[in-house]
């Protein structure tokens, strides 16, 4: 009996997955930016002032086992109140009807962070490419990628208007949370 006892022990603990330490997001010291171009001429830099994330770490394998995260649409910020409300109109964002976009990964390896990335109805697959490095209990997280708004069914229906807006969106994550 103490034999089996053992045996079923060790079985168990084996079949436990790796265990992974879960962070709070420090929105105070985070970032979610992005770029665009504007009548090919200019880049409008833009961020996201209101956003959360679900993250767990993984420091034995230094690897990322949950991150997934939601972005206030209403929040963004392009330093041109003008311009912030436009992208929340109904022909761009539709914050009324999406008020967030989500991102939920579903692997990490070899630096990059796949996932899908949900903008108004549309759920599309991304790749960031990612710099993930744990200092004690505080986790930072470096990620870029581009998608392409109209793949997002963010368009202004005119192709005069539409073409004065690159379609290429360049998203950057700048994140650091703190194990709980």
């Amino acid at each position: 009996m103490k034999k089996f006892l053992m045996f079923s022990s060790l079985v168990a603990a084996l079949s436990l997955p790796a265990l992974a330490t879960p962070y709070v997001l420090d929105t105070a010291n985070s970032k979610v930016d992005f770029q665009v171009s504007h009548l090919k001429l200019t880049q409008v830099d833009g961020k996201f002032n209101k956003f959360s994330a679900n993250i767990d770490f993984d420091s034995a394998s230094n690897a990322l086992k949950v991150f997934e995260g939601v972005v206030d649409i209403a929040s963004v910020d392009t330093a041109n109140p003008k311009r912030d409300a436009h992208l929340q109109a109904p022909d761009m964002f539709d914050v009324k009807q999406y008020p967030n976009m989500s991102f939920k990964m579903t692997k990490f390896e070899a630096g990059k962070i796949y996932g899908d990335l949900t903008i108004r109805s549309t759920t599309k697959p991304i790749v960031l490419d990612a710099k993930v490095q744990a200092n004690g209990k505080v986790l930072d997280i470096s990620a870029t990628t581009s998608i392409l708004r109209s793949e997002f069914d963010i368009t202004w229906g005119n192709i005069f208007k539409d073409n004065s807006v690159g379609d290429e969106v360049k998203i950057s994550l700048n994140l650091k949370a703190n194990a709980q």
